[in-house]
């Protein structure tokens, strides 16, 4: 799509505010924000968040792109170990997420069952993602069948599966435009609204995304800290009765 005279190009930052700009660019050049549960076409765009660092951070992203009038997808591992999707204040959270509009599905981890040269049979896979999402639908309150995988092996590329929709399916993953900000290292540049053709799947993580610019390592760091925190205050509530 052609970019609009409102649109300005603008240096990258991981902020809130650059993110906001980045939704208002999709929105005034037109395109419509679809789920994992749609087929994607020209003027379409999928937002995928991959929850890997803290849930807190997801809420603070999905309560913005809920004020911008946008719906995104919201994946939340397990198996963290920086957060518990199983304790009152994650999942309640998660549910809030589910309650602005938004889609929620499983991050799912092959690394917790079969080593990085293993790969499983497709029943064996689809056997351990059914599982998760039975336990992770009582976390949400309610079904889901959306999956994206944690770190995903090059097996699960271009590949569907029975049970569940896969964000790395052909329609979403080959098929369309994909950029990612792994790592803070987008695949190819920072994504520019007018630079899209087709159909486009955004991958972002919530966790890389703070009120201010910052680093890889940052970002990490912030987030065993928080983290450490939360933990800190739980174990002191519930083993020394808030003292």
């Amino acid at each position: 799509m052609e970019e609009s005279p409102e649109q300005v190009q603008r240096p990258m930052e991981f902020t809130y505010d650059w993110y906001a700009d980045f939704l208002s660019d999709l929105q005034a050049d037109g395109y419509t924000c679809r789920t994992f549960h749609e087929d994607l076409g020209d003027g379409d765009v999928v937002l995928r968040h991959d929850v890997d660092l803290s849930v807190d951070a997801a809420a603070r992203m999905a309560a913005l792109e809920a004020a911008q009038n946008v719906q995104s997808t919201y994946f939340f591992l397990l198996s963290s170990m920086l957060y518990n999707p199983m304790r009152g204040d994650a999942r309640r959270t998660i549910r809030d997420i589910s309650s602005l509009g938004h889609q929620v599905g499983l991050h799912f981890s092959t690394h917790e069952y079969w080593g990085a040269d293993e790969e499983p049979s497709r029943a064996e896979l689809e056997a351990r993602v059914a599982d998760e999402l039975e336990t992770f639908e009582t976390v949400l309150g309610e079904s889901t069948d959306v999956v994206s995988f944690h770190k995903p092996p090059s097996w699960v590329f271009g590949e569907s599966y029975d049970g569940f929709e896969s964000t790395y399916a052909q329609r979403f993953f080959e098929d369309v435009e994909y950029v990612a900000d792994s790592r803070m290292r987008w695949r190819d540049d920072p994504p520019d609204v007018a630079d899209f053709s087709g159909p486009v799947q955004v991958l972002s993580h919530p966790g890389l995304w703070r009120e201010d610019d910052g680093t890889f390592r940052d970002r990490i760091g912030e987030a065993v800290m928080e983290s450490c925190q939360t933990a800190g205050r739980e174990a002191d509530r519930e083993f020394l009765g808030g003292r």
